[in-house]
């Protein structure tokens, strides 16, 4: 197994705002030099698995249904990383710290039945989670404990 594929898997999270439920923040994954921003929840889910989509993270049922029923070529993106802002191999092996201020870290263990599996790391804690939807689930009850009004 690459290098490029185990370390698509984990993604560090911060979030700088939860008004009216809407999450924004910034998204670290370990492949590339510069965080992504996301401005909601459904747009930093589609950034997750387009970075494993990038990186050859396997769906073992294949590529995911489309509206225009075509197959075989890019699924659409939010964001377009840009190449050369992908790490290098020495990188990859250095893992040095980034700077990077996260509040938890979401590591994908599986991609089945079109979503993601696997679990959070916030505090000292782990959450183990069955789906996309399951993990928004715990991503808001995490943001409306964080960002509860006063």
């Amino acid at each position: 197994m690459s290098s490029t594929k185990l370390c698509s898997k984990a993604m560090m999270l911060r979030f700088d705002s939860y008004k009216d439920r809407v999450a924004k923040g910034e998204i670290k994954t370990l492949i590339y030099r510069t965080p992504f921003r996301f401005e909601s929840m459904d747009q930093m889910l589609m950034i997750m698995d387009g970075v494993m989509d990038f990186a050859h993270f396997s769906r073992p049922e294949g590529e995911l249904r489309r509206l225009d029923g075509k197959k075989d070529e890019c699924t659409y993106n939010f964001q377009e990383p840009a190449l050369s802002d992908l790490c290098t191999e020495e990188e990859l092996e250095d893992m040095t710290p980034t700077g990077f201020h996260s509040q938890m870290t979401v590591l994908v263990n599986k991609r089945e039945h079109s979503s993601m599996q696997g679990t959070v790391l916030m505090g000292g804690k782990v959450i183990y989670f069955r789906s996309a939807l399951e993990l928004m689930h715990i991503l808001h009850e995490y943001l409306e404990g964080r960002f509860q009004k006063v």
